[in-house]
Parts: C-alpha cells; sequence; structure tokens
C-alpha cells in the first residue's frame, strides 16, 4: 500500500477560499495551520473541523501586532489554546516591521510563556532575528519549535538540531540563493517542507501542492533520492505533530 504523503508545516489556510480548500482537504497532504490573529484563528478552528488532514494552530503574527488591541487579542486567543497543541503564527521580526519590534517580543515572550506552561509548540517567524528568537526559546524552555522558511545564519542550524528544533523550506528554493546554501548545510533530520501559502513570493503564488516541487529541489541540492527527501520529511512531521510534544 502506498503510503507516501506531502507535508506543508507552515500554511495559513484560513486564507484560502472554500472553493479552494477543497484542492487540500486531502488524505495525502499534511498541513499544520498556522493563523494571523483572533480571527483567522477561529477560520482555522472550524477547517480543521472540516479536514482530518489539517492540525491547527492559533496565534498573532508579528506582522499583525501593530494594528490590534493587543491586550484584547491576547485575551481572546488565551481563550483558544485548549484547543491547540500548537502556536503559530508567533516571533519576532526587525526585517519587514522593525517599527514594532518591543511590542513583538512582548507578545513573543507571552506565547512562549503560554507554550511552556501548556507545553505546547511553537511555529516562529523570526525574520531579520534568527539568533534572538532561538536565544528566547531556550530561555523560556520550549521542547517543540519550528522556526519557518529559515534563511538565518548556516552556523545557526547545529544549534537548532541541538536543541531538537525544525527549518522548513518553501518552494522559494528554487530561486533563492540563500534558502538554497541552508539546504546544503542543514541536515535533513531537521528540515519540514511548507508552503506558506497564499504568499506571493517573486510572482509565485505558493501553494499547499507545491511542497511537492520543494522536495523534489532539495533531494537536487543535497544529493539525495527523492525517497530518501520524502521520506525523513514525512517521518520528522510525524514526530512533531503526531506524537507526544
Amino acid at each position: 500500500m502506498n503510503t507516501f504523503k506531502l507535508v506543508d508545516a507552515h500554511c495559513h489556510l484560513h486564507e484560502f477560499t472554500d472553493d479552494e480548500l477543497i484542492n487540500y482537504c486531502k488524505d495525502d497532504l499534511l498541513i499544520n495551520a498556522v493563523s494571523d490573529d483572533y480571527l483567522s484563528s477561529l477560520r482555522t478552528l472550524d477547517i480543521v473541523s472540516k479536514c482530518g488532514n489539517v492540525t491547527p494552530s492559533v496565534g498573532l503574527h508579528p506582522w499583525n501586532v501593530g494594528k490590534v488591541d493587543i491586550s484584547k487579542e491576547l485575551k481572546s486567543l488565551s481563550e483558544l489554546v485548549d484547543k491547540v497543541r500548537f502556536l503559530g503564527e508567533v516571533g519576532i521580526d526587525k526585517r519587514f516591521v522593525p517599527e514594532t519590534y518591543d511590542k513583538q517580543l512582548e507578545v513573543f515572550k507571552y506565547f512562549l510563556e503560554v507554550a511552556r506552561d501548556h507545553g505546547l509548540g511553537v511555529n516562529v517567524h523570526a525574520a531579520g532575528t534568527w539568533d534572538e528568537a532561538i536565544k528566547l526559546l531556550v530561555k523560556y524552555d520550549i521542547r517543540t519549535a519550528i522556526i519557518h522558511w529559515y534563511t538565518g545564519p548556516t552556523e545557526l542550524l547545529k544549534d537548532v538540531e541541538s536543541l531538537g528544533y525544525y527549518i522548513t523550506i518553501n518552494p522559494a528554493v528554487k530561486i533563492q540563493l540563500k534558502h538554497r546554501e541552508v539546504v546544503m548545510k542543514a541536515p535533513i533530520e531537521i528540515i519540514l517542507t511548507e508552503s506558506d501559502g497564499p504568499y506571493t513570493y517573486r510572482g509565485m503564488r505558493l501553494v499547499p501542492t507545491m511542497v511537492l516541487e520543494t522536495l523534489h529541489e532539495i533531494a537536487k541540492i543535497k544529493c539525495m533520492s527523492f525517497e530518501e527527501v520524502s521520506t525523513s520529511v514525512l517521518k520528522n512531521f510525524m514526530k512533531v505533530f503526531k506524537s507526544g510534544l
């Protein structure tokens, strides 16, 4: 029996239309659906109730920290914590929204406390803050973490591995040189695939099924077989989402 499954460990399913979602509610595609705020978290949870292949994450995206009443948003999100095993997308970003960094840091620390106290994993956004984010994960004793679309310093990959964390590789790996360097140097044991869909990167609208292309690209860069890469990525996903945190 064919047990091959695609893995999308970071996807904004809540942004897709209901008609589009039909294409992604499939048993051969395992998805961790992240959220951007309270309302998108509610939609994510609704999607999960209809799609058995989806694992939900709730959270407040660092890009949205400056757009909401933080106190009210966190209070509402706290009511959803018992419905999930992962928080995301959460994190800190000095590259795209440096003007709200102090608030982002406050919010990220809040989520790390929640994750620690409730034994939850975190799906982390760390653009321009790779080292800071990893240090905070350690400080708050986070056992399970995914650092999404990793384009940080390759020397930090040893820390990611030793801490038992994971990174995600995106379809952008076909054209993003830094991402390709990361794939070359990262142990296959810490790699997951993602789409970050429906984000648009350099004209590419990213969607969950594109992780198949990503697997082929990883295999090519690492001089491994497609079967070796796909098996390892699936094994990593199952370890994170299907077993105890």
